[in-house]
């Protein structure tokens, strides 16, 4: 018995493929509006929002910073029905309001993952909440983690793609924007013919897999209220781990005309690249470090050179 999700879920097809069931959560105090005023200007910086956006090709990642609604956090809540505005708030559960949710959310995750041999219970698992004006669009992009999504008010149409579709996101696209957070999907019409649609209404929930592409529509009736949480498996965290490495390797070897084998395909060597992820990482860190001890000397000599006579 599931505390948040209905029995019929099926955990088989988990990062298998998209699919929709029916959630539990429906009236939870946490999602009514005037608990979700009060919590938000508590959350400080994990509270982005921005204008309503209506471009599937934009940057999802950068929207709070290149396309800002001109209001405080207070007003957009207030008038976000008519503001054309887009609120994204990563970690609500770090709000006290919202801390059993997510426990009781990852208890039936590791339910499900118990069920299908994944794991025991989710790693680094984190709660987003998405308040968005009617009409509003959440650009194609994927999302770094397992995914499920739950609507709680007004509708959306949610398109969602396979992984490992070459034709909807390429392997570089994937490496990139598994890498560097500043990476920007692509997006043209054509993949749409690959697209699995759901109409997506309260008391509905979509699974995304993990390197799922997917983008929203919200329908024009109401404000859309929706939360999801994202997670890692042991097996999500390796193929993440590889596409790092991987994306490292490419950027190398391309100036020699190479490239590797992409992640997830044959003879790609995945395992080894996973295992070499921590060397990556430790080298790339003590790059940073050098780096941040170096600007404050240089930083010095420049201001030697701008006093001398």
């Amino acid at each position: 018995m599931y505390q948040c999700f209905a029995d019929s879920i099926q955990p088989d097809q988990l990062d298998r493929a998209p699919f929709q069931f029916e959630h539990r959560l429906m009236g939870h105090p946490a999602l009514e509006l005037a608990n979700i005023a009060r919590a938000l200007p508590t959350l400080g910086d994990r509270v982005m929002y921005s204008k309503g956006l209506s471009n599937l090709g934009a940057n999802l990642d950068r929207a709070h910073i290149d396309h800002r609604n001109g209001l405080g956090i207070e007003d957009t809540i207030e008038q976000i029905r008519t503001t054309q505005s887009y609120i994204a708030v990563r970690g609500p559960e770090h709000h006290s309001s919202f801390r059993e949710l997510h426990r009781v959310m990852c208890e039936d995750i590791g339910r499900l993952m118990r069920r299908n041999g994944t794991g025991q219970s989710p790693d680094n698992a984190e709660m987003w909440l998405f308040i968005a004006s009617p009409g509003a669009v959440t650009p194609f992009h994927f999302d770094r983690f397992s995914n499920f999504l739950m609507q709680f008010r007004g509708s959306k149409e949610v398109a969602v793609f396979k992984p490992w579709n070459d034709e909807v996101i390429t392997p570089q696209e994937y490496e990139s924007y598994t890498a560097r957070s500043d990476r920007k999907m692509t997006w043209t019409e054509d993949k749409d013919r690959f697209a699995h649609k759901f109409h997506f209404h309260p008391g509905q929930a979509i699974h995304i897999p993990f390197l799922g592409g997917h983008y929203v529509k919200n329908g024009p009736e109401d404000v859309s209220i929706s939360l999801a949480i994202f997670y890692d498996t042991l097996q999500t965290q390796r193929i993440k781990q590889a596409l790092v490495v991987n994306d490292l390797i490419r950027r190398r070897v391309a100036r020699f005309g190479l490239q590797p084998s992409a992640v997830n395909s044959p003879g790609s060597l995945d395992g080894l690249k996973s295992r070499l992820y921590p060397m990556v990482k430790g080298a790339a860190d003590l790059k940073s470090r050098l780096k941040a001890l170096r600007l404050p000397a240089v930083a010095g000599q420049n201001q030697v050179r701008q006093e001398a006579p």
